[in-house]
């Protein structure tokens, strides 16, 4: 531990010191030392998996959890403490920026640029603009359904996007999981 922390402010950004972490774990993995004879778990060689102090082999994610909380990038460190921070919530506002909290596209998470997201003063501006070409369409649309639309002409469009994408994924995940069990149980 004491090395890790020695070793870790010389490492210039989280990538680096995510591979010293994780060479340090894996030869910790293979020799079988640390934690054996202590009391702790024991990382069986090459597998997710550990061996408690019982002797049973439970999985192990240590190396996930350790990521998640030390060596995952903040943009805001009181955004990450807080569990009820409201730019946790997709599309706030930040109170001083302005800024919107838009959802993140991991395919494209390198090419992210927080200070490039939209911001509130923005988006007024793009409905704005939106408004005036509506008025000269005027489609015969009923107002609802054409105030329903205007934010795909915005910068916000490609995030709101992304959430959808996300939430169906989780409602194709939860229905498969209902499936399962379902299966597992008779019922149909």
């Amino acid at each position: 531990r004491e090395s890790l922390q020695s070793e870790f402010p010389k490492k210039r950004d989280s990538v680096q010191r995510w591979e010293l972490l994780k060479s340090r774990m894996e030869r910790t993995r293979v020799s079988g030392r640390g934690a054996r004879g202590m009391g702790m778990p024991v990382w069986v060689p090459q597998s997710p998996q550990r061996v408690g102090v019982t002797g049973k082999v439970t999985p192990c994610y240590a190396d996930w959890e350790i990521m998640l909380q030390y060596c995952f990038p903040r943009l805001d460190i009181n955004v990450s403490k807080g569990v009820g921070h409201l730019l946790k919530s997709p599309f706030s506002v930040h109170p001083k920026t302005g800024r919107i909290s838009v959802p993140l596209d991991l395919q494209r998470l390198d090419q992210f640029d927080p200070f490039a997201v939209p911001t509130i003063s923005l988006l007024c501006h793009e409905l704005d603009v939106a408004g005036d070409d509506r008025e000269q369409e005027d489609s015969g649309e009923t107002e609802p359904k054409r105030r329903a639309r205007d934010y795909k002409k915005t910068s916000l469009a490609p995030y709101v996007r992304v959430f959808e994408q996300f939430v169906e994924e989780m409602e194709r995940a939860r229905k498969g999981e209902l499936l399962r069990r379902s299966d597992l149980q008779g019922d149909f």
